[in-house]
């Protein structure tokens, strides 16, 4: 494509900087990099991250902010060394404008060390500690899913004795830290298992101990369809009562674990259940798409790129119109930035139920 001297040296600007030209100047192409686990423990949810992406900017005709746009794509593998190179590679050879993606914790963190001034938009990525002057997150914090399941569970179980199980990394150990907070009282015992390795989790669940009335658990990806197999097949559904992440019965998940997932009850930010019309089309036009329901991961996604295009009208600088954006409304409902530029929003609890992650109760925001 040929672009004039002038807009060429403003898009070189805006690809160091995060800064856009403004609307009198000429208008070059903004670019849109998107980290993604194209291969590794997430891949599946990698996969409905970039469809949504792309469904994104199908659906705007192919701009954002009233910028043409393109989406470049690079693979993580799940790795944060791996994550950070790309992040090199994406702001210093393909010159974007923003960074978005990033579904592990532990690659966004890397990512973000890499990114400089150029914005980093988290479509998944939970960790607590992530955020910055040019960080924005449109999913949510560890600690603050585990804080409103811990809410929800106090009040439904009355704070029985629990138990915690997660897998052995940042988002597992914070999103039970949330979940402690959040109910009021201590576990009885928290059961870590080796991030990405156990194959059999018998010798896990059977660390549960006897007194134990509910079991709260964070898993994603393939380690969610290990865990919904297990606790099924080993029969400790008719033992303790289960309540999860929304990560464990997402539905990029739900295809693989089959009918083991029946009648989990999970607290997440996202059901494709929702009834509200924003969400009847994004459901609409998400399976017209790909003939599935769509999961959190592709609402997260799809919003990513909402939020970017919201920013975009602005025409100034990136990271302070990403910042300026206020509430938005959509398929989740609601949500708006908070200081640290995490969302603020409903949470919902879902039971899955023949197939669809039914909402049974609303969770308001509160203050943590």
């Amino acid at each position: 494509m040929r672009v004039p001297v002038l807009g060429l040296v403003v898009l070189m600007v805006a690809g160091c900087g995060g800064s856009l030209p403004p609307p009198d100047e000429d208008n070059p192409p903004v670019k849109v990099g998107a980290i993604i686990s194209q291969t590794g423990v997430y891949a599946m949810l990698g996969d409905d991250m970039e469809t949504a992406m792309r469904l994104y900017l199908d659906d705007h005709g192919d701009t954002l902010g009233g910028h043409p746009a393109t989406l470049v794509v690079a693979d993580d593998a799940g790795n944060p060394e791996e994550g950070q190179k790309q992040a090199r590679r994406l702001i210093e050879d393909e010159r974007v404008d923003v960074i978005t993606g990033l579904i592990a914790s532990p690659v966004a963190e890397a990512v973000v060390k890499a990114a400089g001034r150029t914005p980093v938009v988290i479509a998944n990525a939970g960790a607590d500690a992530l955020g910055g002057p040019n960080v924005f997150r449109v999913s949510y914090t560890n600690h603050a899913q585990g804080y409103a399941a811990g809410r929800y569970a106090a009040e439904r179980y009355g704070r029985r004795n629990v138990v915690l199980m997660a897998s052995d990394y940042s988002a597992g150990i914070e999103t039970l830290g949330g979940f402690t907070d959040g109910y009021g009282a201590q576990p009885l015992k928290r059961i870590l298992t080796p991030y990405g390795s156990p194959a059999d989790l018998a010798p896990y669940l059977a660390q549960i101990p006897p007194q134990a009335e509910l079991l709260y658990a964070f898993y994603a990806g393939a380690e969610a369809v290990m865990f919904a197999r297990a606790f099924k097949q080993l029969g400790y559904d008719a033992r303790i009562e289960l309540l999860t992440s929304q990560n464990l019965t997402d539905e990029d998940v739900l295809r693989a674990i089959g009918p083991d997932a029946e009648g989990i009850t999970s607290v997440g930010m996202y059901s494709p259940a929702l009834d509200n019309p924003d969400n009847a089309a994004f459901v609409a036009g998400w399976r017209a798409r790909t003939g599935r329901t769509p999961s959190a991961v592709a609402l997260q996604s799809w919003d990513a790129m909402r939020l970017i295009d919201a920013a975009l009208d602005g025409g100034r600088d990136l990271a302070r119109e990403l910042a300026e954006v206020g509430e938005l409304a959509g398929p989740r409902g609601p949500f708006r930035l908070d200081a640290r530029h995490n969302p603020v929003q409903n949470w919902y609890v879902r039971q899955y139920q023949n197939g669809v992650n039914r909402v049974i109760a609303t969770i308001p925001p509160q203050q943590e």
